[in-house]
This record gives structure tokens, C-alpha cells and sequence, in this order.
């Protein structure tokens, strides 16, 4: 595992579940939890690139673990919670990153809306109740990230299902913070570019044909940024590690923008 040691930041010696963490931003966040000095529950529906994932960073001394699930089971959720390895701690923060991805406009069927909104929204909901439900009603020194994108911020065709269910995300994100505030809790969202992850490679390539370079240079893609690139995972798992630290006490209720200046023109 790549990183360098960090000054105390409030995140060592306690447990983060991430959804969605087996692979791609999720699989970076976890990466830079457990470099932290955080205990790790992956909580994704794969199980072979859970397995892979949490088994690399077990072998570099990290504490780690993988729970199978839907997030929009509820008794999935449960068992999630309910399975921690002995010793560990109940989880004080949360990173929900499991979403559907679906992009279709209005020609998506009432399959494809499920689809797309149930694991953002729906999932969300279920795993932040279960989480909450294992904190004190006071003081419980919590902390919420929820990935929303920049496509919850603009108007983008054909894209209906998915800018929806990211713009809700938001909507949730500001509720969320209100309500849990008493309870000491902080919630926040952070809202990325284009990374390339392996997803995004495949797309380009085969899709596009093009390759990381190519896509970066093109200005309907990388040229759509100011920095004239795509994020790699590792650029938005940073910014996440942040809300959830000490560093951000303060910083509840917002979202942070990690997409190279796309907001910003």
C-alpha cells in the first residue's frame, strides 16, 4: 500500500464500513482508511473483488473485512453491521458509495428507474439507519460522506435517471446533517469528475477507442476540466478521508467539489 505516514487526524484505532469499497473509488477509499490506521468493513455485493481487495490489505497488516450484500436488502444490512470481526469496535464513519448506474433519459422503464435510484437513494437510507442506530443518542463523534458527481450539479442528455438520483443525494446529504446534528454526527457529500477507474478505461477504450492519453487530450473529455485531466481514485478517496477526520469538525451539511474545476466555468 503506497502512502507516507500522516500527523494524527482522528481516524486511528476506529471502524469505517464502505459501500460500493470492493473496487474502483470505493477500493481507494478503503485503501487510504486502512493507511489511516482505520479498521475497514467492505460492505459490497461482489464477492470476488471483495475477497481480492480485502485480502491485499490484510497482507500489508490492515485490519479488514468483507460483508456480502445488497444495500437495499435490509436484512443484508443488518448482517453487515451485525458481523464485525471480534474486538472491533461499532463503526463511527460512514463512506456510501454503492449507487445505480443507469443512464437513460425519459425512455427509462419503470425496471431502469429501480435501478438507478434504489441503491443511491434507497440503499443509502438503509445504511445510514443501521449505522445510526449503533451510535449514542449524544456526543457520538460521527462522520457521514456520500458520493454524489458533478452530474448532480448540471443538466447532462440522455443522462435523466442518473442526475436525479445524484441530485437527490445532495438533497439527502443536507437533511441528513440536519437531523443527526444533535446526535454528533456530520454528514457530508463530495461531488467528483471523470475518474479513470477500470470502468471508465473500458468505456473509452472500447466505446471511444481511446486511451488515457487520447481521452485526456480530446476536448469533449479530459479537455472538459481545467486541469485538462481525469481524477485518479486515489485524488477523491483524499478528500473523503478529510470530511471524515478531525480536520473537518466544522464542516457539516456540504458538498465538496473534487472534479478538476468543471463547476467552476
Amino acid at each position: 500500500m503506497s502512502g507516507v505516514p500522516r500527523p494524527e487526524r482522528g481516524l486511528t484505532g476506529r471502524t469505517a464500513v464502505v459501500t460500493g469499497g470492493a473496487q474502483g473509488i470505493g477500493a481507494a477509499v478503503g485503501e487510504r482508511l486502512c493507511a489511516e490506521g482505520c479498521r475497514v468493513l467492505v460492505y459490497d455485493k461482489s464477492a470476488p473483488h471483495g475477497r481480492a481487495t480485502v485480502e491485499a490489505w490484510r497482507a500489508e497488516g490492515h485490519a479488514a473485512h468483507l460483508a456480502v450484500g445488497d444495500v437495499t436488502d435490509p436484512a443484508a444490512v443488518a448482517a453487515a453491521f451485525a458481523d464485525l470481526p471480534e474486538g472491533w469496535q461499532r463503526p463511527t464513519l460512514l463512506v456510501n458509495l454503492a449507487a445505480g448506474f443507469v443512464f437513460k433519459g425519459l425512455e427509462a422503464t419503470v425496471t431502469d428507474w429501480h435501478a438507478a435510484l434504489d441503491p443511491t437513494l434507497v440503499g443509502l437510507s438503509l445504511v445510514t439507519r443501521e449505522f445510526v442506530a449503533g451510535l449514542p443518542e449524544r456526543d457520538a463523534d460521527a462522520a457521514i460522506v456520500n458520493m454524489a458527481s458533478i452530474s448532480a450539479h448540471i443538466a447532462q442528455s440522455g443522462f435523466l435517471t442518473y442526475n436525479t438520483g445524484k441530485a437527490a443525494v445532495l438533497g439527502m446529504t443536507r437533511c441528513l446533517a440536519q437531523d443527526l446534528a444533535p446526535r454528533g454526527v456530520r454528514v457530508n457529500s463530495v461531488s467528483p469528475g471523470t475518474v479513470w477507474n477500470a470502468n471508465n478505461e473500458r468505456f473509452h477504450r472500447e466505446a471511444l477507442g481511446l486511451d488515457r492519453a487520447a481521452a485526456e487530450s480530446a476536448p469533449e473529455h479530459g479537455g472538459k476540466f481545467l486541469l485538462g485531466r481525469f481524477a485518479n481514485p486515489a485524488e477523491v478517496a483524499a478528500p473523503i478521508a478529510f470530511l471524515l477526520s478531525d480536520e473537518a469538525s466544522f464542516i457539516t451539511g456540504t458538498d465538496l467539489a473534487v472534479d478538476g474545476g468543471y463547476l467552476a466555468v
